[in-house]
């Protein structure tokens, strides 16, 4: 059989590429300013040499008689493209916005793009603009430390390879399931999904976005309620990412006036060789069943989502659009709560490096970003400003902070989860 085979999150963003009108709201969009001696030219061999070491992102996609098929090619190079114009501060956002929407076909392009322009003397700016269909947020830790590594190798004279050869094999992420073990996925997530209400976000514009770009707002809880929400986090024995998507429903089955709300998130059942390995697609796409009962204490349903999210984690194996038709879901989901670990630090010598935000597309008109770590304490809102209002916002905002609040406010915990629901390695 001709190429290789995708697993069922890579199936998803390959029909999502092509159904959106904006390819871009496929993509993710990282950009940094490195100010310092960066050498460009061993700045560009690190690139090349990333690419070149996982093969996913050194592949192309295409449609055979057998579905769609990876393709890996051989060794690229010049992958960096290296403006010759200085981007001028005043048009910082239009420049980075000219870029990101530059067309990426899977058919005849690899999936990740590199791009550094300088902004003035020893200052550049640093643009990744990388196909969602081989990476994720665990990804882009890995490829950003690859792309350091290599960097400071390079920069000392180490000869080609620049990264030791990886030798973890994707296949075995996409190989089919037994029949009966798909009936048995089927079933669960069609008992999982019946009767789910998709939520209603308040006066949402129904008309399809004209642009699907969304906007940033950060709520940032202090420094006593990230502490108290880590201490929950040790006392209910669950991760960060639990207690946030926990507080994240309590507030938005208020906002949507619904005790039953269907989300979609990611899981990620963990694979300790193919975290070190980036792309092989740790994580999977679900709708997320959350019922919010007001009669609970807050304890219960945080252990509540716990439960919601561990039992899938034997079932993810399904697309998610296979996932919503066997329950019966013909509407796409408008919330997506999603892990994040805000970029720290980036090894590069004689270079400091400072993270900016660059132009995001995504479908959804709601996105919630949680911390993934007890290092942070924040819920990020990316919304699609010309369909939600500024006022609803202000309320979502509002019952975000007074739910974290109450959380913080915990004193006496219930004992943790049964022994063998808090066995599973919950990474999200």
């Amino acid at each position: 059989m001709a190429g290789k085979g995708l697993n069922p999150y890579q199936q998803y963003y390959w029909n999502a590429s092509n159904a959106y009108d904006l390819p871009q709201t496929a993509c993710v969009s990282i950009g940094f300013v490195l100010e310092g001696e960066l050498d460009v030219s061993a700045f560009s061999r690190a690139v090349d040499a990333v690419v070149n070491r996982h093969e996913q992102l050194n592949s192309l996609f295409r449609e055979t008689a057998e579905g769609v098929r990876r393709f890996p090619q051989a060794a690229v190079q010049d992958v960096l493209r290296v403006g010759s114009e200085s981007f001028e501060m005043s048009r910082l956002d239009a420049n980075i916005e000219a870029l990101c929407q530059i067309p990426l076909d899977l058919k005849t392009d690899i999936p990740f793009r590199a791009y550094l322009n300088p902004v003035d003397h020893e200052r550049y700016l640093l643009a990744l603009i990388i196909h969602h269909i081989v990476v994720d947020s665990w990804s882009l830790e890995v490829i950003l430390d690859d792309l350091g590594n290599a960097y400071n190798r390079a920069l000392h004279g180490v000869a080609e390879p620049l990264l030791p050869t990886l030798s973890f094999d994707h296949e075995i992420l996409v190989a089919p399931l037994k029949p009966e073990e798909r009936q048995r996925q089927v079933q669960f997530w069609r008992d999982y999904l019946r009767d789910a209400k998709i939520p209603r976000i308040p006066d949402l514009s129904v008309a399809e976005s004209a642009q699907a770009k969304s906007i940033f707002d950060v709520i940032t809880p202090s420094r006593e309620t990230h502490e108290a929400l880590n201490q929950l986090c040790n006392a209910l024995d669950v991760t960060p990412f639990v207690v946030y998507t926990a507080a994240a429903s309590i507030a938005l089955a208020r906002f949507c006036s619904l005790d039953d709300l269907l989300i979609q998130t990611n899981v990620t059942p963990r694979w300790e060789e193919g975290t070190q390995t980036v792309v092989s697609y740790l994580s999977a796409r679900i709708p997320l069943r959350i019922r919010v009962d007001s009669a609970l204490v807050l304890q219960a349903q945080i252990l509540s989502v716990a439960d919601a999210l561990y039992e899938t984690f034997e079932n993810v194996s399904l697309s998610i659009g296979d996932m919503m038709t066997v329950g019966g879901i013909t509407e796409s989901l408008p919330i997506h709560i999603g892990a994040e670990s805000p970029f720290e630090s980036w090894n590069l010598e004689n270079v400091t490096v400072s993270q900016v935000q660059l132009p995001d597309y995504q479908p959804w008109p709601l996105f919630l970003w949680v911390p993934v770590s007890s290092e942070h304490s924040f819920i990020k809102l990316q919304y699609q400003a010309d369909r939600i209002s500024a006022g609803d916002m202000a309320m979502l905002k509002h019952l975000l902070i007074e739910t974290l609040e109450r959380f913080s406010r915990l004193s006496e915990v219930q004992p943790s989860r049964d022994p063998e629901a808090s066995s599973h390695a919950a990474v999200q």
